[in-house]
């Protein structure tokens, strides 16, 4: 039984197929550390976010096989040879004073020599490729693997946070689950909970500009009323509202504290 909140480190297996001396380790408080021949006593590490959730990634090569690296040491003999050849060129006499003939073999020399580090720069690409492989672990998963065990039950392959919260890996908040379990509890994670109230909240909620009118918007509509031309249908449409609340507005039932010049004018004459 782990003491609660006693840091307990496990090396998470790698696997490659191939030694190396790098390795990592996992603790119950959901924390990485890697060792290798830079940090033999261990490094803490953050790593990466994939999807939020806090990941290791990096890939790993192997020594060439030897037929591959037989066949980079002859290409870099090759190119030894042509660096050799060309460098002698510049030795016997300066580049001006060579015959055409030289100069043209000058760069053909070159040219060989550039085709061959092209084709050296591929090939390594190529050979390294074949014996290097991507490593990606989810620190939760780790964790879970490492402090819980694998499930018996297949189908529990699922890691899941108890609070919801990716970033939090200690062991206590992480346990296993089926695919089911995952889908019913994210419709129960607090922002999808949050999202539909929202949703809900703003399907009941009515048009702002249906209710509410700013008192320059209110002005414009006094300053037009009874206009020629201008029908309350038309102010209505114009600014999203009903015919009545133009015509409370008209009345003075709504909005009667604003005035407009000629309102203003008309109170102080009586």
């Amino acid at each position: 039984m782990i003491k609660k909140n006693k840091e307990i480190w496990k090396e998470y297996p790698l696997n490659l197929g191939f030694p190396t001396d790098f390795r990592i380790e996992f603790s119950n408080l959901g924390r990485m550390k890697t060792f290798s021949r830079l940090a033999p006593k261990g490094s803490i590490i953050k790593g990466s976010l994939q999807g939020g959730f806090p990941i290791f990634r990096t890939t790993f090569t192997d020594e060439l096989k030897p037929k591959d690296a037989e066949k980079l040491q002859e290409l870099d003999k090759e190119i030894a040879e042509l660096n050799a050849e060309i460098k002698n060129f510049g030795l016997k006499s300066p580049i001006e004073n060579k015959s055409e003939n030289l100069r043209d073999k000058l760069d053909d020399l070159k040219n060989r020599r550039a085709e061959l580090v092209k084709t050296r720069s591929k090939l390594n690409t190529k050979f390294r490729k074949k014996v290097s492989k991507y490593v990606a672990i989810l620190v939760h998963k780790a964790v879970a693997e490492l402090f819980i065990g694998k499930p018996l039950d297949e189908s529990r392959k699922f890691v899941i946070h108890h609070d919801f919260d990716k970033l939090n890996n200690n062991v206590e908040n992480l346990g296993w689950a089926t695919q089911e379990e995952l889908t019913e509890r994210q419709m129960k994670h607090p922002k999808v909970i949050l999202n539909q109230f929202k949703k809900q909240f703003e399907d009941k909620k009515p048009n702002v500009r249906s209710t509410k009118l700013s008192e320059n918007d209110v002005l414009f509509i006094k300053s037009k009323l009874g206009k020629k031309g201008v029908t309350m249908k038309k102010l209505a449409h114009q600014f999203g509202v009903s015919e009545m609340q133009i015509h409370r507005i008209k009345t003075g039932e709504n909005w009667s504290h604003v005035k407009t010049v000629s309102e203003l004018k008309a109170e102080m004459q009586k």
